[in-house]
């Protein structure tokens, strides 16, 4: 791909990954997410679930009702995708897009807020935009005096979410007013409440159902699709999910690609897209809800813009591997990185384990940023016994590490990993 204009990234290019069906504090489809640009942890937003009592409520509340008040969860997760905190907020919206602020220290949300909802009373969604401090174990209410006044980008504004552009340091609200539009803002004074437009542009044809945005220097992505499904089967692969790259100082569409990442996914419904400035890479993160049926799970997919050297390109360096117990690194520890060979997304280890492998044993599991959607195996040599010198790992996505051709009658007591190497979906 020729780059035409700053901040574009080859949609079609290598995907690598952020987070691999993580949990989260509510059982209910993920909406979007956010990169804390300083600690790294990750927020992610979803419509509150049915049955909760939350503070100054007399009783449990229906998910109906939950919907169409425009009630969210939020849930702040490690980059190892532990769950270290939550916030609730009443009469916020949809949580269709959110963006994550550092300011001195301490982590702010930007949010939609004053949710109203739709024609049919269903689902409640913003109109006007917000900013409050992240408190972990708190509600917090539209109309509180710890959110921060809220702003409305035109009169009658329907759908109004927003974004952080790291890279610019541009806050981004997405409205509709005539159509849907996008406006950028500088972020240190919109944080003032000083609300001066930057640029301003017309949404284009998203090619699908509309599931969030982003925003990269000169350009803003948008996401669209829907979960698997009859009218949207998975097999054959792959779906209906959709990237589209737009041009901030024209609105032309740059790009819009068909999303072949993530095939393994059940359920990989398309939700949310954020930025975030990785060992000084920006990478592009769009994120699947998946699981069916629920409790939903929490997949981010990354593209990174680091460059492509001599055709392979690195979108996760060296990552130590957990081992199992039981097993023992042997001279170097097993260690594994994710890397694009001729735009081929592969799976390299290395390192070697020892131990007593007569059965089929997990050896180590993997990271997130590792881990595939589908398994992903190669040869590895082993101990010479009786002729037999060669074992097979096999990644799982499960995040499980295992190996492969251990008997009783002949027991593998080492496998070096160096010459793994697979293709990684």
């Amino acid at each position: 791909m020729s780059v035409s204009v700053e901040g574009q990234i080859d949609i079609a290019g290598p995907v690598g990954k952020l987070l691999h069906r993580r949990p989260l504090k509510n059982a209910t489809v993920m909406q979007s997410f956010g990169v804390e640009p300083v600690t790294g942890e990750i927020f992610v937003i979803q419509v509150a679930e049915g049955g909760l009592t939350l503070a100054g409520e007399s009783g449990p509340v229906s998910y109906a009702d939950r919907a169409a008040h425009g009630d969210l969860c939020v849930t702040r997760l490690t980059q190892a995708g532990a769950i270290t905190g939550h916030m609730y907020l009443r009469g916020f919206g949809h949580g269709v897009s959110m963006g994550v602020e550092n300011r001195d220290g301490v982590t702010r949300l930007w949010t939609e807020t004053a949710s109203k909802p739709t024609q049919d009373g269903k689902t409640g969604f913003g109109t006007a935009v917000t900013h409050f401090e992240f408190r972990s174990g708190t509600v917090l209410d539209h109309g509180s005096s710890l959110h921060s006044t809220p702003y409305t980008p035109a009169a009658g504004a329907t759908g109004v979410t927003c974004t952080i552009d790291p890279t610019t340091n541009r806050l981004i609200v997405r409205f509709g007013s005539n159509g849907m539009h996008f406006e950028s803002y500088d972020l240190a004074k919109a944080a003032a409440g000083v609300w001066e437009p930057i640029a301003r542009i017309a949404q284009p044809d998203p090619n699908g159902t509309f599931q969030g945005y982003a925003s990269l220097g000169g350009v803003v992505y948008l996401l669209a699709g829907q979960a698997i499904a009859e009218d949207n089967p998975a097999n054959p692969f792959p779906g209906n999910t959709y990237l589209t790259a737009v041009d901030w100082a024209t609105g032309a569409v740059l790009d819009q690609r068909l999303v072949l990442a993530g095939p393994g996914l059940v359920y990989r419904e398309p939700e949310g897209m954020a930025v975030s400035i990785r060992d000084g890479v920006p990478h592009l993160h769009f994120g699947f809800a998946c699981e069916n049926p629920a409790p939903r799970t929490c997949t981010i997919m990354s593209l990174s813009a680091a460059p492509e050297i001599d055709g392979v390109k690195v979108l996760t360096d060296w990552q130590p591997l957990t081992l199992a117990a039981g097993v023992t690194a042997d001279q170097n520890a097993p260690k594994g990185r994710l890397i694009s060979i001729a735009g081929i997304e592969t799976l390299q280890l290395s390192g070697g384990v020892k131990g007593t492998f007569d059965i089929e044993r997990v050896i180590g599991t993997l990271p997130d940023s590792l881990t595939p959607s589908m398994a992903a195996s190669a040869s590895v040599p082993r101990n010479n016994r009786a002729g037999r010198c060669v074992a097979r790992a096999e990644a799982s996505p499960d995040r499980q590490l295992r190996l492969f051709g251990g008997s009783g009658d002949n027991v593998i007591t080492w496998a070096q990993l160096d010459s793994f190497s697979a293709v990684w979906r």
